[in-house]
């Protein structure tokens, strides 16, 4: 492959004087990158920084050839100066989910925990709503949605009325998910609880947590939220993971809603201070 530490410093600098030019390199960076000489210039080039490192990331993400290349370039990345990035750690373990690759990518997702984030763990990755987001697929995931307002407050430095996630309904229809995240549970029986307020909570379709084999794609428990006013009410659905193959599911928030129509306006306000994933006997 001749010198490819000579050719990867040549990229650098052909890349910083025209980084548009990435998408044409990209192709070329999984051979690069099984040639060990071509490994180590490249990790030296992104630990000092190079400016097409996050698009390195994000096109070994979309290549299933570089994934494995990919993963090791953060392991390594995590001990130096400069460790990966939310959005990089993102890229790859997505790209293991596209590949149907749940285990690879719920262990990578695991190894990018900093100490605080692993206070948060379980079956339910902050259940809690702390502030604390990153983004990762295994982590809450929020979408914009013009019917409502979210935000997290944990139970730090807030009231035991507000803690958690707080919803606000803006009188105006909802659809699909508002939040969701993806877990991994193995087969078994399983109990999911809320703990939840609301006020002048007002639902013309139902608002539910939707737990669903990620692949195949298939509907498992559907949880619903009640309407009025509550304060503190526990809520709670037992449900199962059959023994066939459901490697990992996805946690989902959503409404019932299938068109927009302004006859179905989302009114009131919704805490969830707490919502959990047990393993119960069957």
């Amino acid at each position: 492959m001749g010198d490819l530490s000579k050719a990867v410093g040549e990229i650098d600098t052909l890349l910083r004087r025209w980084p548009e030019r990435f998408p044409v390199i990209a192709a070329g960076m999984p051979a690069i990158l099984s040639d060990p000489n071509g490994y180590q210039a490249v990790l030296a080039a992104t630990k000092a920084g190079a400016p097409w490192r996050a698009n390195l990331f994000s096109a070994l993400g979309q290549d299933p050839r570089g994934l494995r290349a990919a993963n090791q370039l953060l392991l390594d990345l995590a001990g130096s100066g400069s460790p990966p990035t939310s959005k990089e750690l993102s890229a790859v373990i997505n790209g293991y989910i596209r590949q149907k690759e749940y285990e690879a990518a719920y262990r990578l997702f695991l190894f990018s925990l900093s100490d605080q984030e692993r206070t948060l763990g379980g079956y339910i990755f902050n259940g809690g709503f702390e502030p604390v987001r990153s983004g990762k697929p295994f982590d809450w995931q929020l979408h914009d949605r013009s019917g409502l307002e979210i935000t997290f407050a944990g139970s730090g430095d807030v009231g035991e009325s507000d803690s958690g996630a707080t919803i606000r309904f803006l009188n105006t229809p909802v659809k699909n998910a508002a939040l969701q995240q993806y877990v991994e549970l193995p087969p078994g029986s399983y109990r999911i609880s809320l703990i939840a307020s609301a006020r002048n909570l007002k639902l013309p379709k139902q608002l539910f947590w939707s737990i669903r084999c990620a692949d195949p794609a298939a509907e498992i428990a559907r949880f619903n939220i009640p309407e009025g006013t509550f304060n503190r009410q526990d809520l709670s659905l037992d449900f199962a993971i059959g023994p066939s193959a459901c490697p990992m599911q996805l946690l989902r928030l959503e409404t019932a809603a299938i068109a927009e129509s302004w006859r179905f306006r989302y009114v009131g306000t919704l805490v969830m201070h707490k919502l959990s994933i047990e393993r119960v006997s069957s």
